[in-house]
C-alpha cells in the first residue's frame, strides 16, 4: 500500500509540472526532472563534474554543490585562503547528468536565481559526449549550447551556441548578445526566473519565463547532449573579483525536461 500511495503521488507530481513556454502540451511530455527536494543531491540523476579539477581559475568541489534543504540546489565560488599571489584559491560547484542521463532534442528548463558578484559566471547548459574531442567537424562532435549564463553584472545574461571547439582551428560562436529589454534583467540575482530552450531538429528557440529572446539555425545539434549547471571563475574574469563579496552563490529551484511524444 505504501508503495502504490508513494507512486501515485509521484504520478501527480509529474501531472502538475507543466512547461512555461507556451507549446503543445498534447505532444510534449515531461521526462525527466528535479526539484532537489530533501538533503543530498541525487546521485542518481547528478554527478560532479571535473572533480577536484581546474575549470578556469575555479578548482571544482563536491562542497560547493549542496541542497539548502527547502528545495534548492545551491552552488558555491568560495575563495580559500593560500600563499598564490593574490592570497586566495578559488573552489567552485558544477554537477551534471554526464554519463547518467542524455536527450536529443525537447524542451530544457530551470527555474535559477544567480549569483551577485562579478568574477564568476552562472550558466545551465547542454553538451555531447563528443564535444571537444572531435575536432573541426560539427556534424561529428555536436554543440555547446549554453541556455543561459549570467556574468554578475546587470544586463550580462547572454545565450549562445558554441562548435568546433576547443582546439579546433575553426572555433565558431553564435549568440544573443547581452540581453538589454527582458524584464528578469532587473532582480536575475534577487528572484527566481525560468530560463527554457524548445531545441528541434532544426532550430534553438531560447525563453526567459515563457517570453522568447531569441533563435537561431545555426548548428543544430543532432546528438544526445546532458545537462549541466554550473558557477565557475574563467581566467579572464577572475581578475575581476572583490573578495569582500565572496562567498557568492547559484541556486537552482527545479530542472525540467519535456520531449514529444510522437
Amino acid at each position: 500500500m505504501i508503495r502504490l500511495t508513494l507512486l501515485l503521488f509521484f504520478l501527480l507530481q509529474l501531472g502538475s509540472e507543466q512547461p512555461t513556454v507556451q507549446i503543445d502540451s498534447a505532444t510534449y511530455e515531461l521526462v525527466w526532472s528535479d526539484n532537489f527536494s530533501g538533503n543530498e543531491l541525487d546521485i542518481s540523476k547528478w554527478a560532479t563534474r571535473h572533480k577536484d579539477k581546474m575549470h578556469g581559475k575555479s578548482k571544482i568541489r563536491e562542497h560547493c554543490s549542496t541542497l539548502d534543504g527547502k528545495g534548492h540546489l545551491v552552488l558555491q565560488t568560495k575563495l580559500i585562503p593560500s600563499d598564490d599571489e593574490i592570497g586566495y584559491s578559488i573552489e567552485s560547484g558544477m554537477i551534471t547528468t554526464q554519463n547518467i542521463q542524455d536527450w536529443k532534442y525537447g524542451l530544457f528548463e530551470a527555474k535559477i536565481k544567480f549569483e551577485s558578484a562579478e568574477g564568476h559566471h552562472g550558466a545551465f547548459w547542454l553538451q555531447s559526449d563528443e564535444y571537444g574531442k572531435v575536432v573541426d567537424d560539427f556534424e561529428a562532435s555536436g554543440s555547446e549550447i549554453d541556455i543561459i549564463e549570467y556574468f554578475g553584472r546587470k544586463g550580462s545574461l547572454s545565450q549562445n551556441i558554441h562548435w568546433n571547439a576547443y582546439k579546433s582551428k575553426e572555433k565558431k560562436t553564435v549568440g544573443s548578445g547581452y540581453l538589454k529589454t527582458n524584464p528578469a534583467i532587473e532582480t536575475v540575482d534577487t528572484e527566481f526566473h525560468v530560463y527554457s530552450l524548445l531545441w528541434t531538429p532544426s532550430e534553438y528557440v531560447f525563453y526567459i519565463d515563457g517570453e522568447e529572446t531569441w533563435r537561431t539555425d545555426k548548428a543544430v545539434s543532432q546528438h544526445d547532449e546532458y545537462i549541466i549547471l554550473s558557477l565557475l571563475a574563467s581566467k579572464w574574469e577572475a581578475g575581476r573579483i572583490e573578495p569582500n563579496q565572496f562567498p557568492d552563490t547559484m541556486e537552482v529551484d527545479w530542472v525540467r525536461v519535456f520531449q514529444k511524444t510522437n
